[in-house]
C-alpha cells in the first residue's frame, strides 16, 4: 500500500502538466478542427512570387468563415449563440473552453492571410475594401486631412502594399508631415524610421521602367540626409548606389545631395581628397548631360552652381589636393584616355594649369588622341609659359576641330586675348567678335575689345571731317562696354566701373567744337577701329 502511495504521489505532478498543456492546447485543437486547410492546402508560402486565382478563392473563403467565426464568438459572449444559430462553433464546442484565448488566435491567424495576399495580389484579400480605402486616401490626401490620411495609409501599407503607387508618391509627403508636428523627438525619429521603410517597401512592391530602384533609392537617400545629417555615410552608400543605377538619369537634387554627403564624408575623415576630386568630376559630368539633354533646366543649372559651390569651399578643392589625387592615378596608368581628359579638365576648370601634371597630360592627350580639347589644354599651357606664339597656334586647332558653338566660341575669346598680348589688335578684335556671335549671352568679347580701343591711343576722324580729335577711341571704347553689360548683366559692376573711368578721357568739347562736332552728331572713329559712334561729353 506505501508502495502504490508513492508511485501516485510521483504520478501526480505528470499527471497535472499533462491536464496543464491539455487545457492550453484545447483552443489550438478547435480552431484546427474548424479550419482544416489552414494546416494543409493553405499555407504562406515565403518561396512563391504569384497566388493563382484558384487559391486567391481558396483564402478569400477561408478569411469568410474566420470573421463568421469572430461573429460566433461576439454572440457567445453576448449569451445569443445556440446551437441552431451558429456558422462555425457550436454553442457546445465553446462552452468548453476559453474563448478569451480562442478570439486572438483567429484574429491574428486572419491578420496574417491579409498581409500574405496582399504581396502576392494587387487587391488583396478584399478587393473592394481596398479600393475603397484607396479612394478614402486620395480624398483625405487631396484635401491635405494628413492625419485622416495617414489611418487609411496605414492600413494599405500594411495590408494593400500592391495596390496603388500613391501609398508611395504620397504616403512620403504623409509621413513628413507626422515628422514635423511631432514635438517628441524620439517619436519624430521612429517618423523617419516609418519614411525610410516607405523606399524600402516601394522598391520591393512597387517599382517600374519609369521608377526603377535608382530612382527610389536617391530619394531615399536625400531624404535620409535631410533629416539625419549625422548618418552621413548610410546616406552615401545609398546615393552611390543610386547614382550608378541612374547614370544621367539620377535627379539634379540627387547628384548636388551626393555631393554634400561626399564634402561630409570627407570631413568626417572617411573618404580621401582624391574621392572627392573624383566625386565631383563624375558628377559636373552628369549635370552636364543633362544641362544639355533638358529643354528647361534651369534646376539643372542650380545644381550645377550648388556642386561648384560646395567643391569651391572644400578643403580638397585646393590645386595641391587635386594634383595629389591624381598624380599617382596618372603615374599607373599614363595612358588611360579617360583618365587623362578628366584629369585635363578638373585641373583647367579650377585653374591649376601651371602644374607639371596638366603639362604632362596636355602633351599625353594630344600625341594618343589629338582633339579639340588636348588642344585646347596645349594652348593654355603654353600661354602660362608665355609662349604665345605655340598657344595661337594650339588655339587654332582646337577652334578648327571642336563643334559645339559655346566651346568655340570660349577658344575664340581666349585666343582673341592671345592675339592682343602678340599686339594684333585686327585679328584680336575678329576672334571675339566671333565668340559673341556664336554665344548670344557672352559680354566679355566685348569687354576686351574696349579695352583694345582704349589702349590704341587712336586719334584719327574720318567723319564728319579727316581730322585728329585726342581720345576720341574712348567714344567706341564705352560703346562696347554698354554692349558687354547689354547682352551679359551678370558683368555690369566691372563694366561700370571701366565706363566710369573711360567717360573721364572722352574727348574735349573745345577740341571738338573746333571740328564743328556737338554733343549726338555722328562721328567715325579712324585708325584700325573704323567705327562710327556718338559724340559726348
Amino acid at each position: 500500500m506505501k508502495k502504490r502511495f508513492v508511485l501516485l504521489i510521483l504520478f501526480l505532478p505528470f499527471i497535472f502538466l499533462t491536464e496543464k498543456v491539455n487545457a492550453q492546447d484545447v483552443e489550438q485543437e478547435l480552431f484546427n478542427a474548424a479550419f482544416p486547410k489552414f494546416g494543409n492546402e493553405l499555407k504562406c508560402d515565403e518561396n512563391i512570387s504569384k497566388m493563382d486565382n484558384k487559391t486567391v478563392l481558396e483564402f478569400r473563403t477561408e478569411l469568410k468563415k474566420l470573421s463568421n467565426a469572430i461573429d460566433d464568438l461576439v454572440a457567445f459572449n453576448a449569451g445569443a449563440l445556440t446551437d441552431e444559430n451558429f456558422k462555425v462553433f457550436t454553442n457546445k464546442d465553446l462552452k468548453k473552453i476559453d474563448t478569451k484565448k480562442l478570439q486572438p488566435i483567429i484574429t491574428d491567424k486572419r491578420n496574417q492571410i491579409i498581409e500574405y495576399m496582399g504581396t502576392l495580389t494587387k487587391y488583396g484579400a478584399d478587393s473592394i475594401n481596398c479600393i475603397k480605402t484607396i479612394f478614402l486616401f486620395d480624398q483625405a490626401y487631396k484635401n491635405k486631412k494628413y492625419n485622416e490620411a495617414y489611418k487609411y495609409w496605414n492600413f494599405l501599407f500594411k495590408f494593400y502594399p500592391m495596390s496603388t503607387k500613391s501609398i508611395y508618391s504620397k504616403g512620403t509627403d504623409v509621413i513628413e508631415y507626422k515628422y514635423k508636428v511631432e514635438n517628441n523627438n524620439d517619436v519624430k525619429e521612429k517618423w523617419i524610421d516609418t519614411l525610410m521603410k516607405v523606399y524600402d517597401q516601394r522598391i520591393k512592391y512597387y517599382t517600374d521602367r519609369k521608377y526603377p530602384k535608382g530612382y527610389v533609392l536617391g530619394r531615399k537617400g536625400k531624404d535620409l540626409l535631410k533629416y539625419r545629417q549625422e548618418d552621413v555615410e548610410t546616406a552615401y552608400k545609398i546615393l552611390e548606389e543610386s547614382i550608378k543605377l541612374q547614370n544621367a538619369n539620377s535627379e539634379d537634387a540627387v547628384l548636388l545631395t551626393f555631393m554634400q554627403a561626399t564634402e561630409g564624408m570627407y570631413r568626417k575623415e572617411k573618404i580621401d581628397a582624391a574621392v572627392v576630386v573624383d566625386n565631383y568630376s563624375m558628377i559636373s559630368d552628369l549635370l552636364a548631360r543633362r544641362l544639355k539633354n533638358i529643354k528647361e533646366n534651369d534646376k539643372v543649372k542650380q545644381a550645377i552652381d550648388g556642386v561648384d559651390l560646395i567643391f569651391t569651399n572644400s578643403q580638397a578643392a585646393s590645386c595641391d589636393k587635386i594634383i595629389e589625387a591624381y598624380q599617382a592615378k596618372y603615374n599607373a596608368t599614363p595612358n588611360d584616355i579617360p583618365l587623362l581628359n578628366k584629369i585635363a579638365k578638373i585641373l583647367g576648370e579650377k585653374d591649376c594649369t601651371d602644374s607639371k601634371l596638366y603639362f604632362d597630360v596636355a602633351i599625353a592627350l594630344d600625341k594618343a588622341e589629338p582633339s579639340a580639347f588636348s588642344s585646347y589644354n596645349i594652348a593654355i599651357m603654353s600661354f602660362k609659359k608665355d609662349d604665345l606664339n605655340k598657344s595661337k597656334e594650339y588655339y587654332d586647332k582646337a577652334i578648327k576641330m571642336e563643334k559645339t558653338d559655346s566651346l568655340k566660341a570660349k577658344y575664340y575669346y581666349e585666343s582673341a586675348i592671345v592675339l592682343s598680348k602678340l599686339g594684333q589688335k585686327v585679328a584680336s578684335r575678329t576672334n571675339a567678335l566671333k565668340a559673341a556671335e556664336l554665344r548670344s549671352d557672352f559680354g566679355a568679347p566685348y569687354l576686351l575689345i574696349a579695352t583694345l580701343y582704349a589702349s590704341s591711343g587712336c586719334d584719327e576722324m574720318t567723319s564728319p571731317k579727316s581730322g585728329n580729335l585726342s581720345r576720341i577711341s574712348y567714344w567706341v571704347a564705352v560703346d562696347k562696354l554698354n554692349k558687354a553689360k547689354a547682352v551679359d548683366p551678370s558683368i555690369a559692376d566691372q563694366v561700370n566701373k571701366l565706363i566710369y573711368q573711360y567717360s573721364s578721357n572722352f574727348p574735349n568739347k573745345e577740341d571738338a567744337f573746333f571740328y564743328g562736332i556737338t554733343k549726338g552728331i555722328n562721328v567715325t572713329v579712324g585708325c584700325w577701329i573704323n567705327e562710327t559712334t556718338t559724340a559726348r561729353f
